[in-house]
């Protein structure tokens, strides 16, 4: 099926509900940016999702916190405002900010530090078991 200028997403203009969550406390990392007490506020706003539901692109904030991350997905990221540490499971990190584009490859564990509140662009894609 052909697809016509009406089938484009823009963001910009786009209005999609926002889904509001908080990572679950077993997921938090104590002793970082966060304690125990700590909740880590997210909200997401998901443009897109393909007709497989396996490809998902929108616009993701997350307060401050750190959290413990375990990646099936392949996802893309643009950073548009904050900053976050990524801490693979050897100890090696790298943090990035706004204007940082990475990859996130499926099988990646570690841990998702949010140092400075964070709005980012995702791109997904989840392969279907």
């Amino acid at each position: 099926m052909t697809k016509t200028i009406n089938d484009v997403i823009d963001f910009a203009t786009n209005t999609v509900e926002p889904e509001y969550g908080t990572v679950p406390q077993e997921r938090v990392v104590t002793g970082i940016s966060s304690d125990a007490n700590v909740e880590i506020k997210m909200t997401t706003f998901n443009h897109y999702t393909d007709p497989t539901e396996q490809f998902f692109a929108g616009i993701w904030h997350s307060s401050v916190g750190a959290k413990t991350v375990n990646y099936t997905e392949e996802e893309v990221c643009y950073i548009l405002e904050g900053r976050v540490r990524l801490t693979d499971a050897a100890g090696n990190a790298k943090e990035f900010g706004a204007g940082s584009t990475f990859v996130l490859p499926a099988g990646f564990k570690g841990t998702w530090e949010t140092l400075e509140a964070i709005k980012k662009i995702y791109v997904i894609w989840q392969a279907k078991d």
